[in-house]
């Protein structure tokens, strides 16, 4: 009787453990489909190769499924971003080519165009694309025919943010985490060199002269990135309130006239010249106003005038050589 039970208990037992052993089997299964899946491709020579993809929310809440290491990347906006990660694309917009700040970094990078060449971009075979929002939805439907087609906001969040979800669709987390910690860094040590510049309330004002009659004044965001959060110089009273309104530095700038130069104008004035049509247009208007004559930082002589590369351009790159030239530009009094 005991043998028997004994046989009966031993059955049991084995028919629970592999009743175990597949049901784990099927959960591996299940999870590595929610994570990774393989897909049969093109390479560009023509050879028929095995990507391992991965699903991805981008900005818009849009699932796409996206290589889990894309090699031919082509991006409308995020060249920079991807530079600062070790990442050169296959292709990017014609604008973001044109900085002098990246000579030397972009030999080989393709240019898409801008507005987008979707006929250019099909031709470099990419694997993936990443965009923006402010790509229009009749290009973004033809280029989501040509490879997955990721959303990265441009505009919502700093240039920290975008880095890191640039660096979310690559797979660099660690590399941006890294790049933003030594940026940090470097800021620190630029304030240290430039104590003792400034007086404890001092304040400096942004503005931009662009085109024929358009003025600027910058809050923390793009020009103001380096001024008023790496060096933690103080704005004036108008644009501290502006940011005190804004924990995610959304705000970028507000148009203003000439009449409100003495307003907004602080004890100090960075100006960013946009060009030369700028220079001889809305800068020359300027500085032939007897309300910028009697500015008390025009009096003083303590205006900085800067140019657009790289000081206009909010990516990582181009805020981190702005950085280099603000502590060099603070430390001697401008000409």
């Amino acid at each position: 009787m005991q043998q028997r039970y004994r046989l009966k208990w031993e059955s049991t037992l084995c028919l629970v453990v592999l009743l175990m052993v597949v049901l784990s089997a099927c959960g591996n299964a299940a999870s590595n489909n929610q994570t990774n899946d393989k897909t049969s491709t093109n390479d560009p020579s023509g050879q028929s190769k095995t990507v391992v993809m991965r699903e991805y929310t981008d900005a818009t809440g849009n699932k796409i499924s996206i290589p889990a290491n894309p090699q031919r990347v082509v991006t409308t906006q995020y060249l920079d971003a991807m530079l600062a990660l070790g990442v050169k694309p296959a292709g990017a917009a014609s604008h973001l080519l044109e900085g002098n700040y990246l000579k030397g970094k972009i030999d080989g990078v393709a240019d898409i165009g801008n507005p987008t060449n979707v006929e250019k971009v099909l031709e470099l075979q990419p694997d993936l694309i990443i965009t923006t929002e402010y790509t229009t939805p009749e290009v973004k439907e033809q280029l989501e025919k040509i490879a997955p087609t990721v959303v990265v906001s441009f505009g919502e969040g700093d240039v920290f943010e975008q880095l890191r979800s640039v660096a979310a669709v690559l797979g660099k987390d660690k590399e941006a985490k890294q790049w933003i910690a030594s940026f940090n860094k470097k800021a620190e040590e630029g304030r240290k060199k430039l104590v003792g510049k400034f007086k404890k309330d001092e304040t400096v004002t942004i503005y931009m002269a662009y085109d024929k009659n358009v003025l600027r004044v910058y809050g923390a965001r793009n020009v103001g990135h380096v001024i008023y959060r790496s060096l933690e110089l103080n704005p004036p009273e108008y644009i501290r309130q502006k940011l005190a309104k804004d924990p995610r530095f959304n705000y970028v700038y507000d148009v203003i006239s000439m009449e409100k130069l003495p307003e907004l104008s602080g004890d100090r004035i960075v100006m960013l010249v946009y060009d030369e049509a700028s220079k001889d247009g809305m800068l020359k208007q300027i500085e032939q106003s007897a309300l910028w004559r009697n500015l008390p930082a025009v009096k003083n002589h303590k205006v900085y005038f800067i140019k657009a590369d790289p000081w206009f351009t909010y990516s990582p790159l181009a805020v981190d050589q702005s950085l280099d030239e603000a502590v060099k530009m603070f430390s001697v009094d401008p000409k």
